[in-house]
């Protein structure tokens, strides 16, 4: 199972092999629409990230939270004090997807989600054999629930899953604005260790959840217009 802080490490590392470094959070087509055009307003980057903690980002980390809770229950494991929310359906973790899927109207992010999850899952089958207990071998589904599995089978709190979720987020949008923008690496360190009460607050929120209709669902709809213009952009850097 391993050290869960090392895990948690590993799982947010933008250098594990699951696509992570294809991706930009929709920064690409943002910059291509005017964010930090030319060079100025460089700090906005921060607070693009910052609307996503509070949205799109919010509802994926919500979605592992309950993800590991469900995958837990089912394995008999000793959930949260007081807790009896023990899922009544044969297949709870489908059942996280499905609502996930709600609350993503965007199919091209839906199918980015996806993309990303199936190669983690092929990692996490290798890494974590433990993992096939909960999830299909093969077949696309959201990342946030097979990050939220991997949580249940090697250790991870609740908390540590949505920090791992969240921060993720962060220094992916950040890392791909070193090859967008003219960035000073310092800068761009500056702004993601700003975000880290963002970080918590998210945490904090999320942690909790042990129902379904629990996860929130709030949206932003600009960034699924960004992710729609960028999955036809025929001259692009980054996958998303």
């Amino acid at each position: 199972m391993g050290n869960a802080e090392l895990v948690a490490m590993m799982l947010a590392d933008g250098r594990l092999p699951t696509g992570g470094h294809t991706q930009s959070g929709g920064l690409e087509p943002a910059v291509r629409a005017g964010l930090g055009a030319d060079g100025r307003q460089l700090a906005d980057v921060a607070a693009y990230v910052r609307d996503r903690l509070r949205t799109t980002t919010r509802v994926e980390a919500a979605v592992a939270v309950l993800t590991r809770h469900m995958a837990l229950a089912l394995s008999g494991t000793k959930v949260a004090p007081g807790d009896k929310n023990v899922p009544e359906s044969p297949e709870p973790v489908a059942l996280v997807e499905a609502a996930w899927a709600a609350r993503v109207p965007s199919h091209v992010v839906r199918g980015v989600s996806r993309r990303q999850g199936r190669l983690l899952l092929r990692l996490a089958r290798r890494v974590w054999p433990g993992v096939s207990t909960y999830l299909p071998n093969d077949g696309e589904i959201a990342r946030p629930v097979v990050l939220g599995v991997v949580g249940a089978v090697t250790g991870l709190s609740a908390e540590q899953v949505a920090r791992t979720v969240a921060y993720d987020d962060a220094q992916t949008v950040i890392s791909a604005s070193l090859k967008l923008l003219p960035v000073d690496p310092a800068d761009a360190a500056t702004w993601l260790a700003g975000l880290h009460d963002d970080i918590e607050r998210l945490v904090k929120d999320v942690a909790p959840l042990t129902r379904v209709d629990e996860i929130p669902a709030d949206g932003a709809p600009l960034i699924d217009v960004f992710a729609h213009h960028h999955a036809i952009e025929r001259m692009r850097l980054f996958h998303a």
